[in-house]
């Protein structure tokens, strides 16, 4: 297993920090860094690309769709929009040399209607991902759609509705996100959770049950990464911790208390979750 850091747990905007926030990130012993994509247009890819260059780090590039561009929405321009901003997200990771677009790929993030899905609605997830696969293959890119708690969306809340949402878009490109923060809500059995995802995980946010330092709260980290042996992943741990004191971000995920920095997630954290990994390991081989 290798670990990474959210981009937005040192600045909001990568743009307004991009040399610095990769070379903490790296400084901080990190094996990758996620960066969140606002606006594609304006996403300062020389600057990161000159920036990833120096760190030795792996990428992965994280997407949340604004409303304006759900693709989801009835209106069809603006579904139209949201294909072209996932298409233009491939193209940053494919310049950047990321692996993954991971996140929110499904349908806007944080836009709520009062009400569950419609089957128009999952008909319309599917039509768009479909339409953006090719271009994912092409390039070498996995999209990793993530299932969230009711408390960030309505659309995709469980691993079972991931499954279901990429085995119906049916591309190798397109595979399942975890996030230990959001199943801890969701689901009944994290570990099993993850065993029923199988073969069809790609990617892994390991985030505390309080998004405070993983390892001090209620997420079975042993249980997790027995899950993870199980199902044959060994890729990346990203940390998601948003810290008070970026009040945009701690706003959004309605932080207001002090749960750890950023800095402890990632050395404190490291630390709590290898030695729990390591203890996996020896029992295994006994």
């Amino acid at each position: 297993m290798r670990f990474g850091a959210h981009s937005q747990m040192f600045v909001h905007d990568i743009a307004d920090r991009p040399a610095e926030t990769v070379r903490t990130v790296a400084e901080l012993g990190m094996d990758a860094i996620e960066i969140n994509v606002g606006t594609p247009e304006a996403f300062p890819v020389p600057a990161i690309r000159a920036a990833l260059d120096d760190s030795g780090l792996d990428v992965v590039l994280r997407v949340a769709l604004p409303v304006e561009r759900n693709t989801i929405s009835e209106d069809t321009a603006v579904r139209r929009a949201g294909v072209e901003h996932l298409r233009r997200c491939i193209a940053i990771a494919e310049a950047l040399g990321a692996r993954k677009v991971c996140g929110g790929l499904h349908s806007a993030n944080g836009a709520f209607v009062g009400r569950a899905r419609t089957p128009q609605e999952w008909d319309r997830s599917v039509a768009a991902l479909r339409a953006v696969a090719p271009a994912a293959e092409d390039a070498g890119v996995m999209l990793t759609v993530e299932p969230v708690s009711r408390y960030s969306g309505y659309f995709l809340n469980s691993a079972d509705d991931a499954i279901a949402l990429v085995e119906q878009v049916g591309s190798p490109a397109v595979r399942v996100q975890l996030d230990t923060w959001h199943m801890n809500i969701e689901e009944a059995d994290t570990p099993e959770a993850i065993r029923r995802v199988g073969p069809l995980l790609g990617h892994f946010h390991a985030v505390e049950s309080n998004r405070g330092i993983p390892g001090t709260g209620q997420v079975p980290w042993r249980e997790v990464f027995r899950a993870l042996r199980d199902v044959g992943y060994d890729d990346l741990l990203v940390y998601e911790h948003f810290p008070v004191e970026l009040s945009a971000m701690a706003t959004r995920t309605h932080t207001w208390r002090d749960l750890g920095g950023s800095r402890e997630v990632c050395i404190e954290g490291t630390r709590n979750l290898r030695a729990a990994l390591e203890e996996i390991e020896e029992t295994t081989n006994a």
